[in-house]
């Protein structure tokens, strides 16, 4: 039987991009960036990849891969010195790629960037002009700019990524796997600066420990100043302690050595891609189901050597299913 710690690791690898796929998004955002700079009328001064791809944070499916297009201010300013509202920015980014062949009808304005909607991934455009070390990008409410540091966050996350024995990304790609389950909540980059903050001046052990250490403490973190509302903040919030209070109760499970308990609660809070059974415990399983030793444990799980209850033997197959 797998244990948690395996279990989790098979979590990372089943969220974790694949080499094709990361050819297969190189080559999309080069296409994207030398349509962009087509454009005289866009003033495209460079652009960058930013966000969860370009930290090696993002995970499956492909969502979110953000573009920064930097345009030059001088090209956009009115005669005040003014820069104009965001909304007519991102407007004209939008009018002008749903006119090219590529991807006429794949775009659409999804506050506060341009998203480009391909078969199995999605591209997000902001705009953006220099400022100093940082960034101008739209508000979230489309009405002014406000100031953006991603450069700094990718250092920041990579030297403590070096510090943290190079585990933090893996952990942070499961905290987003769970923040996507839970109404994405949260906006991806705070949980890479709450994971920094987290983990500094602290030594990896295992997995499990991280990632209970990251719910236990993450809400001494949080800004509520990066959620959408207050409301969405405090929505969070109990998202998160109910979360907190599960792996707890494993961790409990786990120190009275009752492990397949502490994964079940695992399974419930990761879902889908958290591995219950792994393909040589499903054929154990098949073969004890056919031959009438396959009981049910006090915990209501399956078990091969002990058990309450036992189940009547079946002719079981383990092929694609069970």
């Amino acid at each position: 039987m797998a244990t948690l710690l395996q279990s989790i690791q098979t979590l990372i690898e089943n969220i974790t991009v694949t080499d094709r796929q990361e050819e297969n998004i190189s080559s999309s955002v080069n296409n994207i960036t030398s349509t962009l700079d087509k454009d005289d009328a866009l003033y495209l001064k460079e652009s960058f990849l930013n966000g969860s791809y370009e930290r090696d944070t993002i995970i499956r499916p492909l969502h979110d891969i953000d573009i920064f297009a930097v345009l030059n201010e001088d090209d956009w300013v009115d005669d005040n010195g003014d820069l104009p509202k965001p909304q007519s920015v991102l407007s004209k980014i939008k009018n002008y790629l749903d006119k090219q062949h590529d991807y006429k009808g794949k775009v659409k304005q999804d506050r506060p960037c341009v998203t480009v909607e391909l078969s199995n991934k999605s591209f997000d455009i902001l705009p953006a002009f220099e400022f100093g070390t940082g960034y101008r990008i739209p508000d979230y409410d489309l009405l002014s700019w406000t100031l953006s540091y991603p450069k700094t966050l990718t250092d920041s996350l990579n030297d403590a990524q070096k510090e943290y024995n190079y585990k933090l990304k893996n952990i942070i790609k499961v905290i987003k796997y769970w923040n996507r389950l839970n109404d994405k909540i949260l906006p991806s980059y705070h949980i890479e600066e709450v994971a920094i903050k987290v983990f500094n001046f602290t030594t990896f052990e295992n997995y499990e420990k991280s990632l209970r250490k990251w719910f236990n403490e993450a809400y001494h973190h949080l800004e509520d100043s990066k959620f959408k509302s207050y409301q969405e903040y405090e929505k969070f919030v109990k998202k998160l302690n109910k979360t907190k209070d599960k792996l707890n109760e494993a961790f409990d499970f786990l120190e009275n050595s009752k492990e397949a308990d502490a994964k079940r609660i695992w399974k419930e809070v990761f879902a889908k891609e958290f591995p219950i059974v792994d393909e040589e415990e499903a054929k154990v399983f098949s073969k004890s189901l056919s031959e009438g030793n396959l009981k049910i444990a006090s915990s209501g799980l399956l078990s091969t050597t002990s058990g309450a209850a036992s189940i009547s033997a079946s002719k079981g197959y383990f092929g694609d299913v069970l």
